[in-house]
């Protein structure tokens, strides 16, 4: 290979491929040769966080971020691995920063939302949910987090409706709890 773009391509079509090994020798070797480009290594981070990887997913969303002060994906995702790694502080701050530069980011609402959830901030993550679902109505994920939410709180009527209306939008999951819990037939 002559170029560092020929590189990123046969990293990305290594990542595809879930030859994750191979991906991150060559994304490594296109930011040898082109140590300027933020989408290597932000092609790299998400490789590294999907491995287990977080310390170095988190230094090459740094990286990105450095680069790309305004790059929404890289704060978002460098967030989702601060949640990996149990850093709640830091994963609000990036979740903070991602709506802050995008308001309409229903997926920073939702995982910010897990954070206030698994740090017994309920209200907040409620809030949260509530933002994600109203911005994008059919983001499952969000729904099932909140119903998540009101079963934790014992309200098991909210905590239901939400778990069909994640089925409804295909996250089986709290359904299938609910049901083995005996909240639904």
């Amino acid at each position: 290979m002559r170029n560092a773009d020929d590189w990123s391509k046969k990293g990305i079509n290594a990542d595809a491929a879930g030859n994750y090994t191979f991906a991150i020798d060559a994304l490594s070797k296109s930011i040898e040769l082109n140590p300027d480009e933020p989408l290597t290594y932000y092609n790299r981070g998400i490789i590294y966080d999907r491995i287990g990887l977080y310390e170095l997913a988190i230094e090459d969303f740094n990286k990105v971020v450095s680069m790309e002060p305004h790059d929404v994906d890289a704060y978002y995702n460098r967030g989702r691995t601060y949640v990996n790694l149990g850093q709640y502080k830091n994963a609000i701050e990036d979740f903070n920063k991602v709506i802050f530069l995008d308001s309409e980011y229903a997926e920073a609402y939702n995982n910010r939302g897990v954070v206030y959830d698994s740090m017994g901030q309920y209200n907040r993550a409620i809030e949260d949910y509530n933002v994600a679902i109203g911005l994008r109505p059919n983001l499952a994920r969000a729904y099932s987090n909140r119903g998540g939410v009101y079963f934790k709180q014992g309200n098991n009527r909210l905590g239901c409706i939400d778990a069909i209306k994640a089925d409804e939008l295909g996250d089986h999951e709290l359904l299938d709890w609910a049901r083995a819990k005996g909240f639904l037939v």
